[in-house]
């Protein structure tokens, strides 16, 4: 009986222990971005996450390589800092750029829709909390965004805030 616990005692301890780090996490991200995310730790600390997101009625690409800190709070130790760069490419769409007048009176309109290439740089900073038991993730994070090609040649957004919600597996 002592032998059995014992061989118990070990397998539970080693499947917390492994409980404590992941390796991938995919689910969403809500925000002025929202969209789908995947994580892929490269080492214990480092990450490169994918996030395809719908912007400015398009779709958006983006691929970060992060940074992963765990924060030193006396209450708990579920707590992680996160940052890095990336870039992103994809499509904008955008309408009312220009009317068109369609008749003689002067009082119908059309408006062009018209969609643009764009490509640029993101960057990224915030905190995940990982609640490995269950095994989620949950994530505040703000990342900028710095459009090199698109309809205005450069163009930023710094305020591209959202929260997280990932599966890890």
């Amino acid at each position: 009986m002592r032998i059995f616990l014992a061989v118990l005692f070990v397998g539970v301890m080693s499947m917390a222990s492994a409980q404590q780090n992941y390796e991938k996490s995919a689910g969403v991200r809500l925000g002025s971005t929202s969209g789908l995310t995947f994580k892929k730790f490269v080492n214990e600390n480092e990450a490169i996450e994918l996030i395809l997101s719908g912007r400015n009625e398009g779709m958006q690409f983006s691929v970060l390589y992060l940074f992963h800190q765990p924060m030193e709070f006396s209450f708990n130790d579920r707590f992680y800092a996160h940052y890095g760069l990336g870039g992103h490419i994809g499509y904008e769409r955008f309408d009312d750029i220009s009317k068109t007048l369609v008749n003689a009176t002067g009082d119908a309109f059309v408006f062009e829709d018209k969609s643009f290439f764009a490509m640029g740089l993101d960057a990224n900073l915030g905190i995940e909390y990982r609640w490995l038991e269950v095994p989620i993730t949950i994530g505040f994070d703000i990342k900028p965004i710095f459009n090199f090609i698109g309809m205005r040649h450069t163009r930023g957004k710094f305020w591209d805030s959202g929260i997280s919600f990932k599966y890890v597996f």
